[in-house]
Protein backbone atom coordinates (compact mmCIF):
# COMPACT_ATOMS: atom_id res chain seq x y z
CA UNK A 1 0.00 0.00 0.00
CA UNK A 2 1.03 3.62 -0.49
CA UNK A 3 1.36 6.68 1.76
CA UNK A 4 -1.13 9.03 0.07
CA UNK A 5 -0.92 12.08 2.35
CA UNK A 6 1.09 13.29 5.35
CA UNK A 7 -0.21 15.93 7.72
CA UNK A 8 1.51 17.40 10.79
CA UNK A 9 -0.79 17.69 13.79
CA UNK A 10 0.51 18.93 17.15
CA UNK A 11 3.99 17.49 16.98
CA UNK A 12 2.89 14.22 15.36
CA UNK A 13 2.79 13.13 11.73
CA UNK A 14 -0.49 11.63 10.53
CA UNK A 15 -0.04 9.31 7.56
CA UNK A 16 -3.06 8.55 5.34
CA UNK A 17 -2.61 5.20 3.56
CA UNK A 18 -4.18 3.96 0.34
CA UNK A 19 -6.25 1.37 2.27
CA UNK A 20 -7.91 4.25 4.20
CA UNK A 21 -5.93 3.52 7.40
CA UNK A 22 -4.10 6.29 9.24
CA UNK A 23 -0.96 6.20 11.36
CA UNK A 24 -0.12 8.87 13.94
CA UNK A 25 3.61 8.97 14.69
CA UNK A 26 6.07 11.09 16.63
CA UNK A 27 8.68 12.86 14.54
CA UNK A 28 11.50 10.57 15.72
CA UNK A 29 9.62 7.47 14.49
CA UNK A 30 8.63 9.20 11.24
CA UNK A 31 12.28 10.09 10.53
CA UNK A 32 13.64 6.71 11.68
CA UNK A 33 11.54 4.85 9.09
CA UNK A 34 12.24 7.33 6.26
CA UNK A 35 8.56 7.88 5.51
CA UNK A 36 7.38 10.16 2.72
CA UNK A 37 4.38 10.73 0.44
CA UNK A 38 4.20 8.08 -2.28
CA UNK A 39 6.28 5.51 -0.39
CA UNK A 40 5.09 1.89 -0.71
CA UNK A 41 4.91 -0.05 2.58
CA UNK A 42 3.64 -3.57 3.23
CA UNK A 43 1.82 -5.06 6.24
CA UNK A 44 5.02 -6.17 8.00
CA UNK A 45 6.53 -2.70 7.67
CA UNK A 46 3.36 -1.13 9.07
CA UNK A 47 3.42 -3.53 12.03
CA UNK A 48 7.07 -2.61 12.71
CA UNK A 49 6.31 1.11 12.44
CA UNK A 50 3.31 0.83 14.78
CA UNK A 51 5.38 -1.14 17.33
CA UNK A 52 8.20 1.40 17.14
CA UNK A 53 5.67 4.19 17.61
CA UNK A 54 4.28 2.55 20.75
CA UNK A 55 7.82 1.94 22.02
CA UNK A 56 8.67 5.63 21.52
CA UNK A 57 5.47 6.73 23.26
CA UNK A 58 6.37 4.45 26.19
CA UNK A 59 9.92 5.78 26.41
CA UNK A 60 8.72 9.40 26.30
CA UNK A 61 6.10 8.79 29.00
CA UNK A 62 8.59 6.97 31.22
CA UNK A 63 11.22 9.69 30.83
CA UNK A 64 8.63 12.32 31.71
CA UNK A 65 7.78 10.44 34.91
CA UNK A 66 11.45 9.88 35.77
CA UNK A 67 11.88 13.45 37.02
CA UNK A 68 11.49 11.64 40.36
CA UNK A 69 13.60 8.47 40.16
CA UNK A 70 11.66 5.25 39.86
CA UNK A 71 12.35 1.53 40.10
CA UNK A 72 11.97 -0.89 37.21
CA UNK A 73 8.82 -2.27 38.84
CA UNK A 74 7.29 1.22 39.14
CA UNK A 75 7.99 1.95 35.46
CA UNK A 76 6.43 -1.39 34.44
CA UNK A 77 3.36 -0.65 36.59
CA UNK A 78 3.05 2.85 35.11
CA UNK A 79 3.23 1.63 31.51
CA UNK A 80 0.85 -1.25 32.22
CA UNK A 81 -1.68 1.22 33.69
CA UNK A 82 -1.44 3.17 30.41
CA UNK A 83 -2.31 -0.05 28.51
CA UNK A 84 1.03 -0.61 26.80
CA UNK A 85 1.60 -4.20 25.62
CA UNK A 86 4.01 -6.39 27.60
CA UNK A 87 6.40 -6.58 24.64
CA UNK A 88 6.49 -2.79 24.35
CA UNK A 89 7.02 -2.46 28.11
CA UNK A 90 10.01 -4.85 27.93
CA UNK A 91 11.52 -2.77 25.11
CA UNK A 92 11.01 0.49 27.01
CA UNK A 93 12.50 -0.88 30.23
CA UNK A 94 15.50 -2.33 28.36
CA UNK A 95 16.09 1.07 26.74
CA UNK A 96 15.87 2.90 30.09
CA UNK A 97 18.26 0.43 31.76
CA UNK A 98 20.72 0.52 28.85
CA UNK A 99 20.97 4.30 28.98
CA UNK A 100 21.10 4.49 32.77
CA UNK A 101 17.69 6.07 33.35
CA UNK A 102 16.60 3.13 35.51
CA UNK A 103 19.05 1.43 37.89
CA UNK A 104 17.52 -0.31 40.90
CA UNK A 105 20.97 -0.78 42.49
CA UNK A 106 21.83 2.93 42.64
CA UNK A 107 18.19 3.80 43.36
CA UNK A 108 18.19 1.56 46.45
CA UNK A 109 21.47 3.04 47.74
CA UNK A 110 20.31 6.67 47.30
CA UNK A 111 16.87 5.86 48.72
CA UNK A 112 18.44 4.27 51.82
CA UNK A 113 20.69 7.30 52.38
CA UNK A 114 17.83 9.78 51.95
CA UNK A 115 15.39 7.95 54.20
CA UNK A 116 18.06 7.50 56.88
CA UNK A 117 19.52 11.01 56.80
CA UNK A 118 16.47 13.12 55.88
CA UNK A 119 13.53 11.14 57.27
CA UNK A 120 15.29 9.37 60.14
CA UNK A 121 13.91 5.94 59.21
CA UNK A 122 15.36 2.69 60.49
CA UNK A 123 16.48 -0.11 58.15
CA UNK A 124 13.35 -2.23 58.66
CA UNK A 125 11.04 0.54 57.41
CA UNK A 126 13.35 1.40 54.51
CA UNK A 127 13.49 -2.24 53.40
CA UNK A 128 9.68 -2.48 53.61
CA UNK A 129 9.17 0.59 51.40
CA UNK A 130 11.70 -0.65 48.84
CA UNK A 131 9.93 -4.03 48.66
CA UNK A 132 6.69 -2.14 47.96
CA UNK A 133 8.53 -0.50 45.07
CA UNK A 134 9.43 -3.91 43.65
CA UNK A 135 13.12 -3.95 44.63
CA UNK A 136 14.42 -7.46 45.38
CA UNK A 137 15.88 -8.39 48.77
CA UNK A 138 19.48 -8.80 47.53
CA UNK A 139 19.46 -5.27 46.07
CA UNK A 140 17.89 -3.91 49.27
CA UNK A 141 20.60 -5.60 51.36
CA UNK A 142 23.32 -3.98 49.25
CA UNK A 143 21.58 -0.60 49.55
CA UNK A 144 21.52 -0.96 53.34
CA UNK A 145 25.18 -1.99 53.70
CA UNK A 146 26.09 1.49 54.96
CA UNK A 147 23.37 1.23 57.62
CA UNK A 148 25.46 -0.75 60.09
CA UNK A 149 24.42 -1.64 63.65
CA UNK A 150 26.63 1.20 64.94
CA UNK A 151 24.93 3.71 62.63
CA UNK A 152 21.50 2.40 63.65
CA UNK A 153 22.32 2.70 67.35
CA UNK A 154 23.60 6.25 66.83
CA UNK A 155 20.33 7.15 65.07
CA UNK A 156 18.26 5.63 67.89
CA UNK A 157 20.32 7.43 70.54
CA UNK A 158 19.92 10.75 68.71
CA UNK A 159 16.11 10.36 68.58
CA UNK A 160 15.90 9.37 72.25
CA UNK A 161 18.08 12.28 73.34
CA UNK A 162 15.98 14.80 71.38
CA UNK A 163 12.52 13.47 72.25
CA UNK A 164 12.66 11.55 75.50
CA UNK A 165 15.62 12.62 77.64
CA UNK A 166 15.67 15.29 80.37
CA UNK A 167 18.65 15.57 82.70
CA UNK A 168 19.82 12.07 81.79
CA UNK A 169 16.45 10.46 82.61
CA UNK A 170 13.86 9.06 80.20
CA UNK A 171 10.65 11.08 80.52
CA UNK A 172 8.33 8.47 78.97
CA UNK A 173 7.68 4.82 79.67
CA UNK A 174 10.16 2.51 78.00
CA UNK A 175 7.36 0.61 76.22
CA UNK A 176 6.06 3.79 74.55
CA UNK A 177 9.56 4.76 73.43
CA UNK A 178 10.13 1.26 72.05
CA UNK A 179 6.81 1.34 70.17
CA UNK A 180 7.69 4.67 68.58
CA UNK A 181 11.16 3.51 67.54
CA UNK A 182 9.75 0.27 66.11
CA UNK A 183 7.27 2.36 64.07
CA UNK A 184 10.27 4.28 62.67
CA UNK A 185 11.70 0.99 61.45
CA UNK A 186 14.50 0.24 63.92
CA UNK A 187 15.38 -3.29 65.03
CA UNK A 188 14.08 -4.28 68.48
CA UNK A 189 17.50 -5.65 69.50
CA UNK A 190 19.24 -2.36 68.70
CA UNK A 191 16.55 -0.33 70.51
CA UNK A 192 16.97 -2.45 73.66
CA UNK A 193 20.74 -2.12 73.48
CA UNK A 194 20.60 1.68 73.27
CA UNK A 195 17.97 2.09 76.01
CA UNK A 196 20.26 0.31 78.48
CA UNK A 197 22.19 3.58 78.71
CA UNK A 198 19.41 5.40 80.59
CA UNK A 199 16.94 4.82 83.37
CA UNK A 200 13.44 6.12 83.97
Amino acid sequence: MEIMRIKKEGGRYVLHLSNNETLSLKESVFVRHNLYKGKEIDGDQIAAIVFDGERQDGIDLALKKLTNRKTEHEIRTLLSSENFDEEVIDEVVNYLIEYGFVDDESYALLFCRDKRNINGYGPVKIAYILRQKGVDDATIARGLEEYTADVEQAMIASIVEKKYLRDGILVKEREKIIRFLLSRGFHYSEIKEVLKRWKN
